[in-house]
């Protein structure tokens, strides 16, 4: 609940613009291990198999540590979430010449081609009716969105249809070395 609340009053302040990113140079690599840490609790519980790849070098990036790991851990813990005992679920980072990406891949319920444009909206959800209990109120993916364009970034999410897993993909722009 007190999750809830805090994502509620975050995408008040995004929307009002008075959140604001404490920005510094930091390896994306580096955020994205420790969100695994934060979720790895829930992915032993739910038996999913977490795999992750990262390159040799660090990943420059200009972000907020905070709100980046704020990101990666909702769309993990979404994964986690809306995948079936014993899925897998994979995180990597890769850097091209002027971005850097990180790939959530999933197992698991997929998202319909009619739901994906919207998938990003305040209030919009996947799939509702799957008979899961711990379903969410459609908040987490708007806010995930907000926070990776406060950065300067954009966030893509692919799905072949229901039951054929997910991928989301946050593309951010490299730091200064």
């Amino acid at each position: 609940m007190a999750r809830l609340v805090e994502d509620l009053l975050d995408v008040s302040r995004v929307r009002s613009g008075n959140l604001r990113l404490q920005r510094q140079r930091m390896d994306l690599s580096t955020v994205a291990a420790h969100a695994v840490q934060s979720v790895e609790f829930d992915m032993q519980e739910r038996h999913h198999r977490m795999t992750t790849a990262f390159p040799e070098a660090p990943v420059w990036v200009q972000a907020d540590p905070d709100r980046l790991e704020q990101v990666l851990v909702n769309l993990l813990s979404n994964a986690a979430k809306y995948t079936e005992a014993g899925g897998e679920i994979a995180l990597s980072v890769e850097q091209g010449e002027q971005e850097a990406t990180v790939r959530i891949r999933d197992t698991g319920i997929g998202i319909s081609a009619d739901v994906l444009p919207q998938i990003f909206d305040l209030f919009v959800q996947a799939n509702p009716t799957a008979g899961r209990t711990n379903v969410g109120l459609g908040i987490g993916l708007a806010l995930v969105r907000s926070l990776v364009e406060l950065h300067g970034g954009r966030i893509t999410a692919a799905s072949a249809g229901l039951g054929q897993g997910s991928e989301f993909a946050i593309h951010l722009p490299l730091g200064a070395e």
